[in-house]
């Protein structure tokens, strides 16, 4: 039996994707437990921060790379990503006065295109291991030669996105 699509808004989409899926990662306690099964000590805010900051762009970056593949309709993308990235900036940017919209939006998409262009890689085993080297030299300076901790980053990249594509598929946007 074939599971009905839900129909929605491209704002109700947009909001969906935020409170279900990108804002339970990038909680404190979500923050610390990547960073601890990463291998990735936080020592002060800046590594709070830093580790957060790489986290929202690598999700942000799933989510386009993943509904890219389902949603041929760029229009439709590219209005569901703006709604999504203002829901994200209004409620997870602190600071908002040293960065404004514009400037942040432009910021996590260059990085983004960074991990875009590796999940378009071709990899001898996946390019979700040319993902995790972005990761990991963006977070730790170099690609960690812990290969338990690589391999838990792929796999939670991999999983990630397997389940973003289910959810996603379950909607029908107008």
């Amino acid at each position: 039996m074939k599971q009905q699509k839900v129909k929605v808004s491209r704002k109700q989409f947009a909001e969906a994707l935020y409170l279900f899926w990108l804002a339970p990662r990038l909680t404190g306690e979500a923050i610390k437990e990547t960073a601890k099964d990463l291998g990735f000590k936080i020592r002060n805010n800046e590594d709070f921060n830093k580790i957060g900051w790489e986290l929202f762009i690598l999700n942000m970056s799933l989510i386009v790379y993943t509904w890219a593949g389902i949603f041929e309709d760029y229009d439709k993308r590219k209005e569901c990503l703006d709604i999504l990235s203002h829901l994200a900036y209004n409620e997870l940017v602190v600071e908002k006065e040293k960065k404004g919209f514009k400037d942040w939006n432009m910021l996590w998409t260059l990085v983004g295109l960074e991990y875009g262009k590796a999940m378009g890689t071709e990899h001898p085993s996946t390019p979700l291991w040319v993902v995790a080297n972005v990761f990991n030299k963006r977070l730790f300076g170099e690609v960690q030669k812990d290969l338990g901790s690589q391999l838990k980053l792929i796999t939670r990249i991999g999983l990630s996105m397997k389940y973003l594509a289910e959810a996603i598929k379950q909607y029908d946007i107008e």
